[in-house]
């Protein structure tokens, strides 16, 4: 009998998995449809013509922890984190790893952006704290004990605190991302250029984009802003997603992360890091280890 009803329950536990399953499938393809039926403006990426390049290659050198993604013009490389053991990861285009920098005085290490020359900025997820950072080109650890650094205290922080940033060169600002319970993004200025010895005048604001139906993720994992165009992207781990956004904040293009969708073998696991180069080429790391490169195909 207990069998006959242990094999019931998980039964009903299986359905009602599939049934999530297939309802969260349904949002994202009526939203990959609605989106593609609407006219992209001239500027815009129109995700839904990406396709996976690269798809899930393993970063050598990496076991674990992989996440955040920003994008150095100068140096033309990608940079991520690794938070368990507070490493900065630089990598090539093609997912090679580079270098590993050991940081010192931070912790749990979420959001990672580059600003200018070797201006970096640091995100701690549950002290939501931002810190200002120097990387030369040929550095191997970092000690931002006493580097420049703003706390701002929002909901309970803890693990669902600060996980994406990304700076606004046109803007001259922060955007940041709070995971969820509740979702928000922010923008922070003013504080950036408290390195340049300018007054500090800095100003926090919330879009709003959590209230609104445009924001139809179920998590923010990461995000970069695409100062050329004004467009930014979203990446949603759970909702395995990312969506570009006018500069209205509306919805105009989608990349689904599903197996099947944008030339994927595989669902992208834990995605947790996103960025574009130059070309208008879309990087997504995931944990443990893996790394994406999406075009648009020809």
């Amino acid at each position: 009998m207990k069998t006959k009803l242990l094999f019931v329950c998980l039964a009903a536990l299986l359905a009602g998995v599939m049934t999530l399953h297939a309802l969260h499938l349904d949002v994202l393809f009526w939203q990959n449809w609605k989106l593609n039926r609407q006219v992209m403006p001239e500027q815009a990426f129109n995700l839904g013509r990406y396709r996976a390049e690269i798809d899930g290659l393993a970063v050598d050198g990496i076991d674990n922890d992989l996440s955040a993604l920003t994008y150095n013009p100068e140096s033309n490389t990608l940079f991520a984190v690794l938070n368990r053991r507070p490493l900065l990861i630089e990598l090539s285009l093609e997912g090679e790893l580079i270098r590993q920098v050991l940081v010192e005085g931070v912790s749990d290490m979420e959001g990672f952006t580059h600003v200018a020359g070797d201006l970096y900025v640091v995100a701690e997820e549950r002290t939501q704290r931002l810190i200002l950072a120097r990387l030369a080109d040929d550095q191997q650890t970092l000690d931002l004990s006493d580097a420049p650094s703003l706390t701002i205290g929002l909901d309970s922080g803890g693990n669902k605190g600060f996980e994406g940033l990304s700076w606004d060169d046109e803007g001259r600002r922060l955007l940041v991302v709070k995971e969820r319970d509740p979702l928000r993004l922010l923008t922070v200025e003013g504080f950036v250029d408290a390195l340049a010895g300018q007054r500090i005048n800095i100003a926090i604001r919330e879009t709003g984009m959590a209230d609104s139906p445009a924001l139809f993720m179920n998590d923010l994992s990461s995000l970069t802003m695409h100062s050329p165009t004004g467009h930014m992207l979203l990446l949603s781990d759970e909702s395995h997603m990312v969506v570009e956004y006018d500069a209205t904040g509306e919805p105009v293009s989608l990349l689904g992360l599903w197996r099947g969708m944008s030339g994927l073998k595989q669902t992208v696991p834990q995605a947790e890091g996103l960025a574009v180069d130059d070309a208008g080429r879309v990087y997504v790391v995931s944990e443990p280890n893996l790394f994406y490169r999406f075009v648009p195909a020809e």
